[in-house]
């Protein structure tokens, strides 16, 4: 990337990295292309490559912005205080509804990534996705599993909440555009009657 990127006006960098976002988001690496975020931002072809030599450079560099700037806002919000697992995970969700205010296709960026598996990228891309996984693992840490009912299997939850979350956040967007309080409403209403299934006692 050329670093004199950051020296256009913030307004013209959103628009850039919200038109990359958006089509790698919604196609993957493999099918995505500058003539799609040309669409999508509305600025010239030749603009992309006078600072992103080619789609890898494009998709390293807003890979590595969209989880620095979701692991920026998740420092904030996800405090020490936060044991319980659902709470942790809605807290999570919450803070990529936050970030979809200014970069609306963070949430679903992020999820293109762990799906990602282009051999010519797939590499760049878990090396990118392992700060934002790293700190989803730090903060689950603290949750007691000794909470869960004897029959429930934690790697099995970790399974179910990530095909929910994943399903609610795909419907999210299938109109275009994203909701994120209905999104974060849904997903508050199905781990509610999550917890009353795998809690002991239901709390």
């Amino acid at each position: 990337m050329n670093d004199k990127f950051f020296d256009l006006k913030k307004e013209k960098q959103d628009k850039m990295i919200n038109g990359a976002m958006q089509v790698f988001a919604l196609k993957g690496y493999k099918l995505a292309s500058t003539d799609d975020m040309v669409k999508v931002a509305g600025v010239s072809k030749g603009l992309w490559f006078h600072y992103f030599v080619n789609k890898a450079g494009l998709y390293t560099f807003v890979a590595d912005y969209c989880v620095k700037y979701l692991n920026m806002e998740l420092a904030v919000n996800l405090s020490s205080s936060k044991t319980d697992y659902f709470d942790i995970l809605y807290t999570i969700e919450e803070t990529k509804a936050g970030i979809s205010k200014i970069y609306p296709y963070a949430p679903l960026m992020i999820q293109a990534m762990e799906d990602e598996n282009d051999e010519e990228i797939v590499e760049v891309t878990r090396s990118k996705i392992e700060p934002y996984l790293e700190k989803v693992n730090e903060a689950l840490s603290a949750f007691d599993e000794g909470k869960l009912s004897k029959h429930v299997k934690r790697s099995m939850l970790d399974m179910t909440v990530g095909y929910t979350i994943k399903g609610i956040r795909e419907k999210a967007y299938k109109n275009g555009e994203f909701d994120g309080e209905k999104y974060l409403s849904e997903i508050k209403e199905y781990f509610e009657m999550m917890k009353n299934t795998v809690y002991v006692d239901g709390e």
